[in-house]
């Protein structure tokens, strides 16, 4: 390969042209060559169109950013890019890295200055790169952009939505947008990558741990590693690790004691919750409610984590073969976590839906040992249809006893269910009419106390330790389940609370014990 052939191989390669022609000030402030570390080379290489990556604290995401824009407006004359950031201050600092970058390009390759003020650097090859704060105005409008950096969009606030969707519309066909931030608690952010992670939207999911980026903070180990040893005498040992330590010791591949060292003081300086936010080890540890949650967090978390990847049955290890009408919906909306036992008892809880794409039909199923062996989950059934899925499970599962919500589409399904499939293991309550007679009806009555009852049943059960879930869905919905200001419970808002209700009304009838044999 000539001369030509490199540059032009090099010209053509954002992570090329970045390491072979930047320079930065490293953390001692002595100008280095740019050398991509691990997590920004993965993203570099890995970009799409869309791109939204939660990530830990300080391991260089902003200025790996302000590479590509430089890269960009370089190699692409007449090309407008963008970074925004969450505040002035942070806008300011970034756009400080850019012009310090730019001011360390080789003159061969540095495109003459036109324009240089607090904002904006435009290039006399006709590009721009701009830089503003999001949130105090409309940005992007009207112009068409070759990329868009947004940094922290998780603090951005309440017009981030609105604001992505300009920017969204400003991006050009060819362009790139990037989302990237810390967590901050359950919003829109929060949202939107948890549908980019399950393939929902435009996005691609990116996630960077602090194990990921352990080679900017090599100063900081030695720094609290001697702390350490000046608290206790000594340094940390194998066998002064706590469970989840040695866990994490496993899990990881990359984790040293020195970096458990690390960890153990900085939550010892804040809180669990406040280490996971700034520096997740998984990203479903980042995201910690800010409002009255219900379940415990930190327990769901763990939960979640402990979960394997695609930890249902496959069709071919079911020791029972799944009816025809149950095998459509199989490893889509349907799923079996443990096999089904013939001398077993199974409590069914049935939260219904309109089927018309909002809230969600749902079915959990318990065994009496209290552990989760199925879920069912979808948005676009009708209720009719519903009926037919939920006496499938129910006979799949041993004839096992329906605890079925009253309310919405609930009437239906139950009307279903007892006359037209004769399905006659059904949770019954006790009501009583206007003279004081006592009647018995089918399906369980959800009230404000009622439905506060079976919540605090799943707590309880789910704090304990006596029950087991297996599923991830269910447990992301635990996570946004809270009380309101009026002190009732639900789902916060934009998210949905289905399958923590199915869960609740399966546990209420386990709890009750209550089982009709026929």
């Amino acid at each position: 390969m000539n001369n030509t052939e490199k540059l032009k191989k090099i010209w053509n390669s954002p992570r090329l042209f970045i390491e072979s022609f930047m320079k930065i000030p490293d953390k001692n402030q002595n100008i280095v060559q740019f050398k991509l570390n691990p997590m920004q080379r993965d993203y570099i290489e890995n970009m799409d169109t869309y791109n939204i990556i939660l990530k830990a604290r300080q391991g260089g995401m902003s200025v790996a950013n302000c590479g590509l824009a430089l890269y960009y407006a370089i190699t692409t004359p007449n090309t407008d890019c963008l970074m925004l950031s969450h505040t002035d201050e942070s806008t300011r600092k970034i756009f400080n890295k850019l012009k310090t970058m730019y001011g360390l390009l080789p003159d061969v390759l540095k495109p003459k200055l036109k324009r240089n003020n607090r904002q904006e650097l435009a290039f006399e090859n006709g590009s721009t790169i701009s830089c503003h704060t999001m949130g105090k105005k409309d940005v992007g409008r009207g112009s068409t952009l070759k990329f868009i950096h947004i940094s922290e969009f998780a603090f951005v606030g309440e017009q981030a939505e609105r604001q992505l969707l300009s920017l969204e519309q400003a991006l050009a066909s060819n362009g790139h947008l990037t989302i990237e931030t810390t967590a901050n608690g359950l919003n829109f952010f929060h949202n939107l990558y948890q549908k980019a992670k399950n393939k929902e939207n435009a996005y691609k999911c990116f996630f960077y741990n602090y194990i990921d980026t352990a080679c900017m903070f090599q100063d900081e180990y030695i720094k609290y590693k001697r702390i350490f040893k000046n608290i206790n005498g000594r340094d940390l040992k194998k066998e002064d690790l706590t469970d989840e330590e040695k866990q994490l010791m496993k899990d990881y591949k990359g984790m040293t004691l020195d970096i458990i060292t690390w960890r153990r003081l900085k939550i010892a300086n804040s809180s669990g919750d406040q280490f996971n936010q700034e520096f997740p080890i998984t990203d479903d540890v980042a995201f910690v409610s800010s409002g009255a949650g219900v379940f415990y967090n930190t327990r769901v978390a763990e939960n979640i984590r402990y979960l394997k990847k695609d930890n249902y049955l496959k069709l071919n290890n079911l020791v029972k073969d799944l009816p025809i009408e149950l095998r459509k919906f199989y490893g889509k909306s349907f799923f079996i976590y443990k096999n089904f036992k013939s001398n077993t008892k199974y409590f069914i809880g049935v939260d219904s839906g309109e089927g018309i794409g909002k809230d969600y039909s749902t079915v959990v199923v318990f065994d009496e040992d209290g552990e989760e062996v199925a879920m069912f989950k979808n948005n676009k059934i009708k209720p009719f249809e519903y009926a037919e899925i939920v006496n499938y499970i129910g006979h799949y599962f041993n004839k096992g006893i329906l605890v079925v919500e009253r309310a919405s589409a609930g009437h239906t399904i139950i009307e279903k269910l007892r006359y037209e499939y004769k399905y006659m293991n059904m949770l019954k309550y006790k009501t009583y009419d206007a003279r004081g007679k006592k009647k018995t009806k089918v399906g369980f009555e959800t009230s404000s106390k009622s439905k506060g009852l079976i919540i605090n049943n799943f707590r309880e059960m789910f704090e304990t330790g006596n029950i087991k879930l297996n599923s991830k869905e269910t447990l992301e919905e635990m996570k946004v389940f809270e009380v309101k200001e009026n002190g009732s419970m639900g789902a916060m808002q934009g998210y949905h609370d289905d399958l923590v209700m199915a869960t609740a009304m399966a546990l209420e009838g386990l709890k009750q014990g209550t089982y009709y044999i026929w």
